[in-house]
């Protein structure tokens, strides 16, 4: 699914638009493919670890196939909106991606009502990544947690401009490494040489867990130097 994604020629073209907007228009950092590849994976390491049936299989809607399907979709597709406009650019997403998602899901799927569940599911996760709508599946929540772990130097979320000695620039070039490790809950392990990274960890990944309603299930582990902070 993945390199199927990876692949398709109107997904790249339209996260090589997103990175003109963002970094050549706006002068923010990257929200393109390798992000986009980044969240996939660290969202299926989660969902792997998470102790909590998802509910594409609790309703019965599919297996843990599709739900990693979902998933992944999903996390590929979550910042397209960008590619129009910062500002809501979850909603504008949501609507880019209708058509790609219809012929994704149309390359492995010939049962309509599948598709049509899995949609919703997809929808919801392209929607609710950035915290600001309320996603009530594990699929949508895994897919913002995993968003808010792209933090290492100087591919921090949150956007930051680029040259403006800031906070937010030097907190993002603060973090060497993010590791999903097991764990009831689910741990991620942030690990920094300067303790201006913990912005980037307070304002970005655990605001986003917090407001999708992980916190029960995932502990954000801080790691400056020989001391460690949880969250």
């Amino acid at each position: 699914m993945i390199e199927m994604l990876e692949k398709d020629e109107e997904i790249r073209a339209i996260l090589n638009q997103v990175n003109k907007v963002m970094i050549k228009r706006m002068d923010y950092n990257d929200h393109g493919i390798v992000h986009s590849k980044i969240v996939s994976r660290n969202a299926l390491k989660i969902l792997k670890l998470i102790d909590e049936e998802p509910n594409i299989i609790k309703e019965e809607i599919g297996d843990m196939e599709d739900v990693k399907n979902a998933i992944v979709i999903g996390s590929f597709l979550h910042d397209i909106g960008n590619a129009i406009n910062r500002k809501n650019h979850e909603l504008l997403g949501m609507i880019i991606a209708q058509p790609i998602i219809d012929r994704i899901l149309r390359k492995i799927y010939n049962n309509e009502e599948k598709i049509a569940k899995l949609k919703t599911v997809i929808n919801e996760e392209i929607l609710c990544h950035m915290g600001n709508y309320i996603p009530t599946s594990l699929e949508a929540k895994i897919v913002a947690v995993a968003d808010g772990t792209d933090i290492t130097k100087g591919r921090a979320r949150i956007a930051f401009r680029i040259g403006e000695k800031d906070i937010h620039e030097y907190s993002a070039m603060a973090i060497n490494k993010v590791e999903i490790l097991k764990g009831k809950p689910v741990e991620i392990h942030v690990y920094m040489d300067n303790p201006a990274g913990i912005f980037q960890v307070q304002e970005v990944l655990i605001k986003k867990r917090d407001k999708v309603g992980m916190k029960e299930k995932v502990k954000v582990i801080a790691h400056v130097r020989n001391e460690i902070n949880e969250y």
